[in-house]
């Protein structure tokens, strides 16, 4: 794995709000709503709808979580195999 993608994950996951995100997802093993993720996280329900489209999209971006969009429903999931190619043990999230 390129230096590049640790940093970039590691800037990604290392906003408070964004490592919260990522800790909903752990125990997901399928693609889950913006609007679960957002209401599984108290802290997150507090945020503007374009601020959380800004988190969730630096994390696609980061390649941290994958995307999938069913008509204007945007879906996400744990992108597993990325954060351990990188040295992370996200049990340890």
């Amino acid at each position: 794995m390129k230096h590049d993608t640790t940093v970039t994950v590691l800037r990604a996951i290392g906003d408070d709000v964004r490592l919260g995100m990522v800790r909903a997802l752990l125990h997901e093993r399928k693609a889950v709503s913006g609007c679960d993720i957002v209401e599984s996280c108290a802290s997150l329900t507090k945020l503007s709808q374009p601020t959380m489209s800004h988190h969730f999209n630096k994390l696609v971006e980061a390649g941290v979580l994958i995307e999938a969009k069913t008509g204007v429903a945007k879906s996400y999931q744990l992108n597993r195999a990325l954060l351990k190619s990188v040295g992370i043990n996200i049990n340890k999230l």
